[in-house]
């Protein structure tokens, strides 16, 4: 009797390419919390423009063969306008390589963690004064995430619905006065939850537990 050999199904894979080193060390708590061992974080090295930005998560698309590609930036990387984002996110289709950001900086979103700004903000600063009071010793540097926000990620997960909905109501105003949403992170977070599951907390309970 002949032995039929079981196929093994390959796992979707999907990389987020980002501009600056906080993103990446952030994205990378993400992955390593949830335990997504299909997600690659990397950050982006020599871009100098987002359309080369855009180039280099391509190139790293068809190198690791990726099924899902996103380039995630905010201004501190490339100051662009509304108009010039839309411009790349035609490249960036062409290229296949989905376009995320945040304005004026990852904070905002830590930020839609607790609160909907009242109105359209494009200042880092508000944010850098707000957030400490928020997140003990919050500053957006690298050296924060490997110090008093090592578990920031988590810190953060259980406000997670409440920043999607946040996030619904503030881009109506940011888009009014800008002309742009001021993040699609939601939508990195639903291709994130599409190629690679649902999260596994189970290693993080305790430290869950004591955040609710």
């Amino acid at each position: 009797m002949k032995r039929t050999r079981t196929k093994m199904k390959v796992k979707p894979a999907m990389l987020i390419v980002t501009g600056g080193e906080f993103e990446a060390m952030y994205f990378s708590q993400v992955r390593k919390d949830c335990r997504y061992s299909n997600l690659t974080v990397r950050c982006a090295q020599g871009a100098d423009s987002l359309g080369s930005f855009i180039s280099k998560a391509s190139a790293a698309r068809l190198k690791g063969k990726y099924d899902s590609v996103w380039a995630f930036f905010s201004p501190a990387d490339f100051p662009v306008t509304a108009q010039e984002i839309k411009e790349a996110q035609e490249y960036a289709q062409k290229k296949k390589v989905n376009l995320g950001w945040a304005f004026p900086s990852l904070s905002l979103w830590f930020y839609l963690h607790f609160k909907s700004p009242q109105m359209a903000i494009d200042d880092p600063e508000p944010f850098a004064e707000a957030l400490p009071k928020q997140i003990k010793s919050y500053e957006e540097t690298t050296d924060f995430l490997l110090g008093e926000g090592q578990n920031l990620h988590l810190e953060l997960f259980t406000n997670f619905s409440k920043a999607v909905s946040n996030s619904m109501v503030y881009n109506r105003t940011y888009e009014a006065k800008f002309g742009i949403q001021a993040t699609n992170l939601p939508e990195i977070y639903a291709e994130i939850h599409r190629i690679c599951g649902k999260a596994d907390l189970t290693h993080n309970q305790k430290m869950l537990t004591k955040r609710t």
